[in-house]
C-alpha cells in the first residue's frame, strides 16, 4: 500500500551551484574591503608629496600652532588675482624659490621671534595669526617663513558627499 501523503525529502542545492554562490560572495566581499582602503595612502590631491614637508614646516614654527594646511605651489604658474598675495610674499625670499613650492600654514599668535628664517616685515601688530612656512619641495630645506595677520591663499579644502 502508498501512504496518499508522503513528504518529499528536502535536498541540498546541487554543489556546483553552492559553490558559485560561495565563490560570488567572496568576490564581492573582497571587492568591497578592497574599495574601502583605496587612496588611504595619499590624499588624491597634487598637495599630497608636501606632506615630506611637515617635519621641517613643524620646526620652523617650532611646534606653536595648529596645522591650517599644506599646498604644492607651482611658481612658474602663479598668475592672476589669487596668486597675487602668494607671489609677493615669493619675491621677498632670500633666494630665488625653485619652480615647485611646499607652502605650510600654521594657524595660532606669531611673532618674527618666534620662527626659524623669518622674511618680511612683521605685521602692524607685532603678531599675525598665521606663520606660512616656505619649504623647497625636492630637498625639504625651509626656503622662509613668513607671519602675516591673513593666509596668502586658501588651504582648506571642501569634501562633498561625507
Amino acid at each position: 500500500m502508498i501512504p496518499s501523503w508522503s513528504p518529499l525529502p528536502r535536498c541540498p542545492a546541487p554543489r556546483p551551484a553552492r559553490a558559485l554562490t560561495l565563490f560570488l560572495a567572496a568576490v564581492v566581499a573582497t571587492a568591497g574591503l578592497s574599495a574601502c582602503g583605496t587612496g588611504r595612502n595619499v590624499l588624491g590631491t597634487s598637495t599630497s608629496p608636501c606632506f615630506v614637508a611637515l617635519p621641517t614646516a613643524k620646526r620652523a614654527v617650532h611646534g606653536h600652532g595648529s596645522l591650517a594646511g599644506v599646498r604644492l605651489v607651482d611658481t612658474a604658474r602663479l598668475t592672476g588675482a589669487d596668486g597675487r598675495p602668494l607671489r609677493h610674499l615669493l619675491g621677498m625670499l632670500p633666494a630665488r624659490p625653485p619652480r615647485d613650492v611646499c607652502v605650510v600654514a600654521y594657524a595660532g599668535k606669531f611673532t618674527l621671534g618666534q620662527v626659524e628664517r623669518p622674511t618680511g616685515r612683521p605685521p602692524s601688530s607685532g603678531t599675525g595669526r598665521y606663520a606660512i612656512v616656505f619649504v623647497g619641495f625636492s630637498k625639504s630645506n625651509l626656503l622662509g617663513t613668513f607671519v602675516v595677520p591673513h593666509e596668502p591663499l586658501a588651504f582648506a579644502r571642501l569634501h562633498v558627499g561625507f
